[in-house]
């Protein structure tokens, strides 16, 4: 319990300064011009391209200045994320994730090609690499006056991501590809042409989310696509309890017929919250620039958890700052019980006499409970009374002086 990773002591963006947008969608037929394979075209969707190539179609939801459908991307510059579905998936059983990271602030483009029965891997992973670039691009875009409202907006960094078939489908896509910023996924399945094999050819940071009790991509096949990645930063979380189909909202029978998802009231909203508490803070190191969002990341993989069955790290994405203090400021440091259910002690040796400040966040950055302690004597030990929060994960700050610390919690 005693292993701490210090922040920045003055950058606090990524919890303090999280904004949540209003989520706006457009159904857009992109058009690969150089690939003369069919694809697929969404009815109604806003052409990019008249000339004769493969159809991309793709939904597009992302940061808008009212809810709805074709509505103005919201001022501000975002970054692009592409997801590929699962096999015989559709890109709405994802909402949660894609509605959540539009809501942060990303444009998230989903591709609905590939979704037959037979679908074929080598162009579901073009498609991502594809997109990565097609969705950078709006931020010039005038083929159509819909998507004038992305000029200027998009910051030119991407990533790609996926689930299952699209999450192997990412590597593909991610392999010797200089476009992009990073590449994500969950419960990578394998495929043909081999996903392991283009793992080897993945330089970008990378990071991979796997379920503990999946069945369909276990963990051997985990192993195998993260051994085989050659990128000096990658990072594998298991998450506790977690199945192949908890990733997304567990709508889909299709892959539910092959291995249910959880059951019970609110368990994917706590799988969820388990696997995003990961995925939110590593895209926003890497394609906001955001140094504290870094150094959160890995505090919260580094650092014991009752909510990961298990972690592979190579690498870091901490920032490298004079700002980092290389020693804790406390000793002695704990947090029991860790998950809790409506109390939370905080026991440490103090360094300093100066008042210790206590800030609990939710993963959306929002500041939940705060509450200073004087310093009578070295020895701290404070009670947090957390009854009155919901049930998920939260970040808790104990800062002195220009000294934090991050330490994670899940309520249950």
């Amino acid at each position: 319990m005693k292993k701490i990773i210090l922040l920045i002591t003055t950058s606090f963006t990524f919890l303090a300064n999280a904004q949540t947008f209003p989520v706006g969608h457009m159904s857009i037929n992109f058009k690969d011009v150089s690939r003369t394979s069919t694809g697929y075209s969404i009815s109604g969707g806003i052409t990019t391209n008249t000339a004769t190539g493969r159809n991309i179609g793709t939904e597009v939801y992302y940061p808008a200045t009212t809810t709805g459908t074709n509505t103005s991307v919201a001022s501000g510059q975002f970054p692009v994320v592409v997801f590929g579905h699962g096999f015989v998936m559709t890109y709405d059983n994802y909402d949660n994730i894609f509605n959540r990271l539009a809501a942060l602030g990303y444009i998230v483009l989903l591709p609905r090609t590939e979704g037959s029965t037979s679908p074929v891997h080598a162009d579901f992973g073009a498609d991502l690499a594809f997109l990565a670039s097609a969705g950078m691009n709006l931020n010039a875009a005038s083929s159509n006056t819909l998507l004038n409202t992305f000029n200027g907006k998009v910051i030119q960094k991407s990533a790609i991501g996926g689930h299952s078939m699209g999450a192997g489908s990412s590597f593909l896509g991610a392999a010797s590809n200089s476009t992009i910023t990073c590449l994500f996924n969950m419960c990578a399945a394998t495929t043909n042409p081999s996903s392991i094999n283009s793992a080897s050819l993945v330089t970008v940071p990378t990071l991979m989310i796997s379920g503990e009790m999946d069945s369909v991509a276990d963990t051997t096949v985990q192993n195998s696509h993260f051994t085989a990645i050659v990128s000096t930063k990658k990072f594998h979380v298991i998450i506790t309890g977690a199945k192949h189909c908890d990733f997304g909202n567990g709508t889909s029978f299709l892959c539910t017929f092959g291995q249910p998802a959880c059951t019970g009231t609110g368990c994917n909203a706590t799988l969820f919250n388990r696997y995003m508490s990961y995925l939110e803070p590593f895209l926003a190191n890497q394609l906001k620039s955001d140094c504290t969002a870094g150094n959160a990341f890995m505090s919260l993989i580094q650092n014991p958890s009752a909510d990961r069955a298990g972690r592979k790290i190579t690498g870091s994405i901490a920032c490298v700052s004079t700002g980092i203090q290389s020693e804790s400021l406390f000793s002695n440091f704990s947090v029991f019980p860790n998950p809790t259910t409506n109390k939370l002690i905080i026991s440490f040796n103090a360094k300093a006499t100066t008042a210790v400040l206590f800030e609990l966040y939710d993963i959306s950055g929002r500041l939940v409970l705060s509450t200073g302690e004087s310093v009578i004597s070295s020895v701290i030990k404070k009670e947090l009374n957390l009854e009155a929060l919901d049930n998920g994960t939260y970040i808790l700050y104990v800062r002195q002086d220009n000294f934090k610390t991050a330490y994670r919690i899940l309520k249950q």
